[in-house]
C-alpha cells in the first residue's frame, strides 16, 4: 500500500503538476472561481454568524451562569412582584436575579443601560464584574443616584451627566480586560430602582434571570416557575435572543446563501472543463504510462487526487479572503437594536465556516472530476506513438453515459421544483443548486446536437466559417465547453440579479402606504420599526398646531414575544396609512380596528401554523386573550414576523397606552420645509424616557431606509454574480485562446498553402461568433428558468408573494456576453494571424 501511494504521488508530481505548471493561464480560470466560491461561503456564513453570535455573547455576559430566563411578553415588561413569588413559590431556584435593559441618551450617544439589585452577583458574568466594581466604597445612597460605567462610554469617575430630566453621578469606570466582552465596554450599570426610573419601567423588569440550585432538575424547576407566571411571561433559555436575532436576519442571509450555492455549481463546472482539457492534453503522456504498464484505475486515481489538491488549495486560499471580506461587511453595519439596546456587532467567524468551504470545495471539484476523468478509460497504450487528442476530443458522447446525463439532468430539474413546492424555510435554498447541476447535466448529454448547432450557424460565415464548422466537428467537447461557459455566464446574470430585483420590488410592495404620510415622528430614527419608548403626550397636541398640518395619526409597534418566537406588532387606528391597512381586506380591517380580530403576516402565520378563521390564544401581560386572524398579507419578513391589532387593545393587553409614533399630513399649501423645522423643534423640547429624543423624518424617507437591507443585498448578490461572470469570461477567453495553440501545426498548413492572415482570423472569429450566439440562446433560456426557480425559493424562505417579472436589463446581458465573447476572440484571432508558418508546421 505505502509503495503504490508513493508511485501514485510520483506520477502527480512529475505528471500532472508538470502539466499544471505548463497550462497556468488554463490553472488561474478554474482556480480563481473555486477561491470565489469559498470566500463567498466563508464571508456570508462569517457575515450573518456574526450577528447572531455578537447578540449570544451580549447576553451570556449578562446571563452568565443563568439557567432560565423568565422574560417579558412585551417591552412593558413584568411587574417585579414575579420576583419574590418565583423566589418563595418554586423550590430549589438558587437565585432569581431581576434585570432591566434599556437605552439612554447621554450627550449625542446612545448607551446600552443594564439594571439589577444585590444578587447579580450570583451570576458569574460580566454585568456581576460590573456591579462588583462598585466596591464596598459604594453607598446604597450613592447607588440612588448613581451609575457605573463600562471603559467603551468614554465617561470618567466623578462625571456628573444628564439622561432625561435625571441627573446621576458615574461612581467608578469597571476596569478593561474582560469588561471589553460585554458589549465592547459600551454600557452603563444602575442599581435596579434607579435603571426603572430612567427607563420608565417602575415597579417593573425586563426578565428574571434564574439560577438553579446544584444537582436540581431544569426541567421541574422549568415547570413551577411557569405555573407561578400563568401566562404573563414566557419561561425560555438565556440565549433565546440570540435565535431571534438569527430568523431576523434571514432575508438578506438566505439571498446570498443561494447565490454562493449557485457560484459553486459553477465552479465545479469550470474545473470539470479544466479536466476535460487536461485529459485531451495529457493523452499521449497518459498512453505512455499506460505503455510502461501503469492500469488505468490509478491514472483515474492521480486526476482526482489533483482535483482534490485543486479544490484543497482554492478552498484555503479564499478562506482569508471571505475573513476580509466578512470583516468589512460587519464594519459598515451598524449597531444591532435588540429589545431597545444597542448591541455593538464585532466579527466573528463560525469555526465550522471555513472547514465546510474547504470541503464544499474539495466535494465540488472531485464531483467535477469523476465525470471528466472517465475519458481515462479510452486512452490506449498505442496513442503514445501518435499525436491523438484530435481524435479523441472527436469521439461522440454515446452510449451509457449520456442516458446517464439526460435522465439525471431531467430528474435534477424536476426535482428543483419538487424542492421549492415541498420543503419549507430556508432548506429550499438547495432547489437552486439541484438546478444548476440539473441544467449542466442535460447539456452535457445533449452535446452532439448543441454542437451541431454550431456548426450550422458557423457556416452561415462564408468561407472561413465553413473551415471554423469542420474545426468545431473536430473538437466538439472543446466547442461545448465554451458554448457552456458563455451560457453559465449569462445564466447567473439573468436568474440571480433578476430574482433579487422581484424581491426588493415586492418588498416595496408589501410596504404599500409607509411612505404615504408627509412626516413622522418617532421614538427611532428611520432605520428602525419605532419599538418605544412611548412618546410624551403633549407632543401630539403641539403637531397638530403646527401652522400646514392638517392631520396626526398616532399609532404604535411593539416587540411580542411568542414563545421563543419575537414578534413585532402593530397598532391601528381609524385613518391609519399603514400596509395592513392597504393590504388586508376592508371587511378584516374593520373588524380588527373594532377590537374583533387580529391580521398577520404571511411569515407568521407559517410560523403560528395559522390561517385566516383561526384563533389565536395570546398569552399578555394581563392574562390569556383569544383573537380571530381575520386576514393574512404579504409583510417584509421582520424577525419571525408581524401583526396588527386594535391599538386600543395593544395599549391595554399590553400594558402600552400611548403611541410610539405620529403620522403628520399635511395641507396641500403647507410649506413642507417649515412644517419639518417646527416638528423637529417640538420633538427636541420633548425627549423620551431615557433622554431619548424623537426623530422627524418624511413618508419616502421611511419607505427607503426599510427596503435599504434588501438593496443591500441585492447589491452584493449581483457582485456575486460579476465575479463569476468575469470569471467566465476569463475562462472563454482561455479556451479560445488554448484552441489556437493545439492547431498551431494545421494553422501553419493553412497559412503554407495560401491562406492570408485575414483569412485565419475570421476564422476563429467566425468560429467565437457561431459559439456565442448559441451560448447566448442556451444561456437566456438557462436563465429566464433559474429567474422563475430563485423567486419561487425566495418566497419560500420569505413567505413574500415574490411575483416573476421579465428586466429589460436581461437583453443587456445576452448582448454584452456575444460582444465580450468575440472581444475575447480577438486575441487568439490575432495570435493565430501571427503564427510562424515554419515553426507552426514542425511543432508537435
Amino acid at each position: 500500500m505505502p509503495a503504490r501511494l508513493g508511485a501514485g504521488l510520483g506520477r502527480v508530481r512529475l505528471l500532472n503538476l508538470r502539466e499544471i505548471r505548463t497550462h497556468r493561464l488554463r490553472l488561474f480560470t478554474s482556480l480563481i472561481v473555486v477561491i470565489v466560491s469559498s470566500a463567498l461561503l466563508v464571508a456570508v456564513l462569517g457575515t450573518y454568524g456574526s450577528l447572531t453570535a455578537s447578540v449570544r455573547q451580549f447576553n451570556a455576559a449578562i446571563a452568565g451562569t443563568a439557567d432560565l430566563e423568565v422574560a417579558a411578553i412585551a417591552d412593558s415588561g413584568v411587574e417585579q412582584d414575579l420576583v419574590g413569588q418565583i423566589r418563595r413559590d418554586v423550590p430549589d431556584v438558587k437565585a432569581a436575579v431581576p434585570m432591566v435593559r434599556g437605552s439612554v441618551t447621554i450627550g449625542d450617544r446612545t448607551i446600552p443601560l443594564l439594571g439589577s439589585d444585590y444578587q447579580v452577583t450570583s451570576l458569574s458574568g460580566e454585568v456581576a464584574a460590573a456591579a462588583e466594581a462598585g466596591g464596598p466604597s459604594v453607598s446604597l445612597d450613592d447607588l440612588a443616584d448613581g451609575i457605573i460605567a463600562g471603559p467603551g462610554t468614554g465617561l470618567h469617575e466623578g462625571q456628573q451627566v444628564s439622561i432625561g430630566d435625571t441627573e446621576v453621578r458615574v461612581l467608578r469606570v469597571v476596569p478593561g480586560g474582560s469588561a471589553d466582552e460585554l458589549n465592547q465596554g459600551n454600557y452603563i450599570f444602575a442599581y435596579l430602582g434607579l435603571a426603572q426610573r430612567l427607563t420608565g419601567m417602575d415597579g417593573r423588569v425586563d426578565s428574571v434571570l434564574v439560577v438553579v440550585a446544584p444537582g436540581a432538575d431544569v426541567a421541574t424547576v422549568r415547570s413551577g416557575i411557569e405555573r407561578v407566571v400563568d401566562g404573563r411571561a414566557v419561561v425560555v433559555n438565556p440565549d433565546f435572543r440570540a435565535e431571534q436575532a438569527e430568523v431576523a436576519s434571514s432575508v438578506t442571509r438566505d439571498a446570498t446563501l443561494l447565490v454562493s450555492l449557485v457560484s459553486l455549481v459553477i465552479a465545479a463546472f469550470l474545473v470539470f472543463n479544466t479536466m476535460n482539457m487536461a485529459v485531451a492534453s495529457r493523452r499521449q503522456s497518459l498512453a505512455m504510462v499506460r505503455a510502461l504498464g501503469a492500469r488505468r484505475g490509478d491514472l483515474v486515481g492521480d486526476m482526482l487526487g489533483e482535483a482534490a489538491l485543486f479544490g484543497l488549495v482554492g478552498g484555503l486560499i479564499g478562506v482569508p479572503l471571505g475573513w476580509a471580506a466578512g470583516r468589512w461587511a460587519i464594519s459598515t453595519v451598524p449597531a444591532l437594536n435588540r429589545d431597545q439596546v444597542s448591541i455593538e456587532i464585532g466579527y466573528h467567524l463560525p469555526g465550522y465556516a471555513p472547514v465546510v468551504a474547504v470541503v464544499a470545495c474539495v466535494i465540488a471539484c472531485v464531483a467535477a472530476t469523476s465525470l471528466a476523468a472517465r475519458s481515462v478509460f479510452s486512452v490506449s497504450p498505442v496513442e503514445a506513438m501518435s499525436q491523438g487528442e484530435a481524435a479523441a476530443d472527436a469521439s461522440s458522447r454515446r452510449g451509457p453515459l449520456v442516458w446517464v446525463s439526460a435522465i439525471a439532468g431531467i430528474v435534477g430539474l424536476i426535482g428543483s421544483w419538487v424542492i421549492v413546492a415541498t420543503v419549507p424555510d430556508r432548506p429550499a435554498i438547495l432547489a437552486g443548486a439541484v438546478y444548476a447541476i440539473g441544467a449542466l447535466l442535460l447539456c452535457f448529454a445533449l452535446t452532439k446536437p448543441l454542437v451541431g448547432m454550431v456548426v450550422r450557424l458557423a457556416r452561415l460565415f462564408g468561407g472561413p466559417g465553413r473551415l471554423a464548422s469542420v474545426n468545431t466537428e473536430r473538437a466538439p467537447r472543446r466547442a461545448w465547453a465554451t458554448l457552456m461557459t458563455v451560457a453559465v455566464a449569462i445564466a447567473v446574470g439573468i436568474g440571480t440579479s433578476g430574482a433579487l430585483d422581484n424581491l426588493v420590488g415586492s418588498i416595496s410592495k408589501s410596504l404599500d402606504g409607509l411612505g404615504d404620510p408627509d412626516f413622522y415622528v418617532s421614538s427611532t430614527g428611520k432605520e428602525q420599526v419605532p419599538l418605544g419608548p412611548v412618546l410624551p403626550e403633549q407632543i401630539a397636541g403641539e403637531v397638530r398646531a403646527v401652522p400646514g398640518v392638517a392631520e396626526v395619526i398616532p399609532g404604535q409597534w411593539a416587540s411580542v414575544n411568542i414563545g421563543d418566537a419575537r414578534v413585532l406588532m402593530q397598532g391601528l387606528v381609524p385613518g391609519s396609512k399603514a400596509p395592513f391597512m392597504r393590504k388586508a381586506s376592508a371587511e378584516a380591517v374593520q373588524q380588527v380596528l373594532a377590537g374583533d380580530g387580529i391580521l398577520l403576516s404571511n411569515v407568521l402565520a407559517r410560523t403560528l401554523d395559522a390561517h385566516v378563521g383561526s384563533t389565536l390564544r395570546l398569552a399578555t401581560p394581563t392574562g390569556y386573550h383569544d383573537l380571530v386572524v381575520r386576514d393574512t398579507v404579504d409583510y417584509v419578513s421582520i424577525d419571525s414576523g408581524t401583526a396588527a391589532m386594535s391599538s386600543t387593545l395593544l395599549g391595554q393587553w399590553f400594558d402600552r397606552p400611548g403611541a410610539t409614533y405620529l403620522q403628520v399630513m399635511t395641507t396641500p399649501d403647507a410649506d413642507e420645509a417649515r412644517v419639518r423645522v417646527a416638528l423637529e423643534g417640538i420633538a427636541a423640547a420633548h425627549p423620551a424616557t431615557g433622554g431619548v429624543v424623537p426623530q422627524v423624518y418624511s413618508g419616502a424617507e421611511a419607505l427607503a431606509a426599510t427596503k435599504m437591507e434588501a438593496e443591500a443585498s441585492g447589491a452584493f448578490t449581483v457582485a456575486i454574480q460579476w465575479i463569476v461572470s468575469v470569471a467566465a469570461a476569463i475562462a472563454l477567453l482561455n479556451t479560445l485562446l488554448l484552441s489556437v495553440i493545439e492547431r498551431r501545426r494545421e494553422l501553419g498548413v493553412l497559412r503554407a498553402m495560401g491562406a492570408s492572415r485575414r483569412f485565419l482570423s475570421q476564422m476563429v472569429l467566425a468560429e467565437a461568433g457561431a459559439v456565442a450566439v448559441v451560448g447566448a440562446v442556451i444561456g437566456l433560456v438557462m436563465g429566464v428558468v433559474l429567474h422563475v426557480l430563485s423567486d419561487e425559493i425566495l418566497s419560500a424562505t420569505t413567505s413574500l408573494d415574490i411575483a416573476y417579472s421579465p428586466r429589460p436589463i436581461t437583453v443587456v446581458y445576452v448582448g454584452v456576453s456575444v460582444v465580450l465573447c468575440l472581444v475575447g476572440a480577438l486575441v487568439p484571432a490575432r495570435r493565430a494571424a501571427r503564427l510562424n508558418i515554419s515553426e507552426s508546421i514542425a511543432s508537435e
